[in-house]
């Protein structure tokens, strides 16, 4: 054996352990993509967390809103809350979507809801879950039955569409998480439960299809279904997650609660239904 067979041999043994060192890096670094920098939630009142009674602003802004609860449970960051009580795809364009950028990573949005009126035709079933009831119901339900055969002539479906863009367009780095809306009622809940469910379950169908289209295949818009998460706990179950108002309710402690806080979800929605959805996604 030479003197310098030995020095051969260490280097080689170097040699591994640096190599093995390396990939150990290149492994791990997928880690950082859990990491989310810049957060901007966009949406209406079920963004912002109306429904838990504690609020920051007129925009019913809330502390217990799924946007506060993923910064704090997640590596998120939330640099931005846009969120308002009252906004449809067309506010949410005018005045949230400039707030983005291209250091945003994650950007939430919940609309559509209000596009639709859908708090118009609950109010009108509240009052009488009759023949008006179905109108209003009927009204909505041909709105979203042109937006899931015609889409392209459907002005609900396209404004979708152009909010989601417009996200992905002021945002390009982001990844873009658009849920849809819970069921509010236990099935057989009230005269109105049902078909006001399926309305719902309507509007949800036409949100995924808009994100969809938004994403052209990219995997960076995705829809995020949170109606299962809120199964058992619709407005007339044993515990509730969306505030209730009689007779669509039945006894409980969050029937006829606030009026601005009528169906929309508790604290405990917005925790385990909305926040818990997302982070599953997420993942």
């Amino acid at each position: 054996m030479t003197a310098t067979q030995p020095l051969r041999r260490r280097t080689v043994r170097l040699a591994g352990v640096l190599a093995a060192l390396a990939l150990a890096g290149l492994t791990a670094a997928p880690a950082s993509a859990d990491r989310f920098d810049s957060y901007v939630a966009l949406g209406d009142s079920y963004a912002a967390g109306q429904g838990t009674g504690q609020y920051a602003d007129t925009c019913f802004r809330s502390g217990q809103g799924y946007p506060a609860l993923l910064d704090v449970a997640r590596k998120v960051s939330l640099t931005g809350n846009e969120a308002c009580s009252g906004a449809t795809t067309r506010t949410v364009r005018a005045d949230q979507i400039p707030s983005l950028g291209k250091k945003v990573d994650l950007v939430t949005v919940t609309a559509g809801g209000n596009d639709l009126d859908s708090v118009g035709a609950l109010v009108v079933c509240s009052q009488d879950p009759g023949p008006a009831c179905t109108s209003a119901l009927a009204q909505r339900a041909a709105v979203l039955q042109t937006a899931l055969n015609t889409p392209a002539a459907s002005p609900f479906f396209q404004d979708l569409l152009a909010m989601l863009k417009e996200v992905t367009a002021k945002a390009p780095r982001a990844d873009v998480y658009v849920t849809g809306y819970p069921l509010l009622f236990e099935p057989g809940a009230g005269p109105a439960a049902d078909p006001i469910n399926g309305l719902t379950q309507q509007l949800n169908t036409v949100i995924a299809k808009a994100a969809r289209a938004a994403d052209g295949g990219r995997s960076k818009v995705t829809y995020v279904d949170v109606s299962r998460a809120f199964a058992g706990h619709g407005i007339g179950s044993a515990q509730p997650w969306i505030v209730g108002l009689p007779p669509l309710c039945t006894a409980s402690a969050t029937c006829g609660a606030s009026s601005a806080d009528v169906f929309h979800p508790t604290a405990d929605g917005y925790a385990q239904g909305y926040a818990a959805s997302i982070r599953a996604a997420l993942d």
